[in-house]
C-alpha cells in the first residue's frame, strides 16, 4: 500500500512538472506615436487657468495579433493563463528640446470592444526636465481579456500646467507577459 501511495503521488507531481514544463512564457511590445493634442486657442499669448487643465487624448487603437500569436505557439485563446503589463514608458520624440515639464501627471487606461477601460499604468508627480517616463504599473492585472479582442485601446489622461511645444510627438511603448499552458 506504501509503494502505490508513492507511486501516485510520483505520478501528480510528475503531472505538475510536465504541466509547468509545457508552458509558454512571452514577452510582447506594443508601440503606439501619438501627437499631443492641441489646445482651442493654442498660442503662447494664451495662458492655463492657475492650477492647469486636464489634458484627455483621444483613444489609441492597438492591434493586438493574439491569434497569430496563438496560432505561432500552437495553443489556443482558451489556454491563456494571464496576460499581464510589465512595463510601459511615455518618450518625447519631437520637437528637439522639448521635455515633459508642461505635464503634472499621466494615467493610461486600457479598453476593448467588449471590455471596461481601466487604469493600467500612472505617474502622477513628474519630475522636470524628464523626456522619459517609466510609469507605475497597476498591480494583479489579469489582462487576457483584453488581449483576446482583436484590438485593445489606450486611453491616455494627462494634467498639464503649461502648454506644450507645437507638434510635440510621443512614443508609447509598453511590454506584455503573456502565460498561456496548452495541456490546461
Amino acid at each position: 500500500m506504501y509503494l502505490g501511495l508513492v507511486i501516485v503521488i510520483a505520478v501528480i507531481g510528475g503531472c505538475s512538472k510536465v504541466k509547468q514544463l509545457a508552458n509558454i512564457n512571452i514577452d510582447i511590445p506594443y508601440t503606439a506615436q501619438i501627437s499631443v493634442p492641441e489646445f482651442a486657442g493654442d498660442t503662447a499669448a494664451i495662458g492655463l487657468p492657475p492650477g492647469g487643465v486636464s489634458l484627455p487624448f483621444p483613444a489609441i487603437p492597438v492591434i493586438t495579433n493574439s491569434q497569430q500569436y496563438v496560432a505561432q505557439y500552437k495553443t489556443s485563446t482558451d489556454k491563456i493563463v494571464s496576460f499581464d503589463l510589465t512595463k510601459m514608458q511615455v518618450q518625447i520624440t519631437a520637437p528637439n528640446g522639448q521635455n515633459f515639464d508642461f505635464m503634472d501627471s499621466i494615467a493610461i487606461y486600457i479598453s476593448a470592444n467588449t471590455q471596461p477601460e481601466i487604469l493600467v499604468a500612472y505617474q502622477y508627480t513628474i519630475s522636470k526636465g524628464q523626456t522619459t517616463l517609466v510609469l507605475n504599473i497597476t498591480p494583479n492585472l489579469n489582462l487576457k481579456n483584453y488581449f483576446i479582442q482583436d484590438t485593445m485601446y489606450f486611453s491616455i489622461n494627462t494634467h498639464v500646467n503649461a502648454i506644450p511645444a507645437s507638434g510635440t510627438q510621443l512614443n508609447i511603448s509598453s511590454s506584455f507577459h503573456l502565460l498561456a499552458n496548452p495541456l490546461d
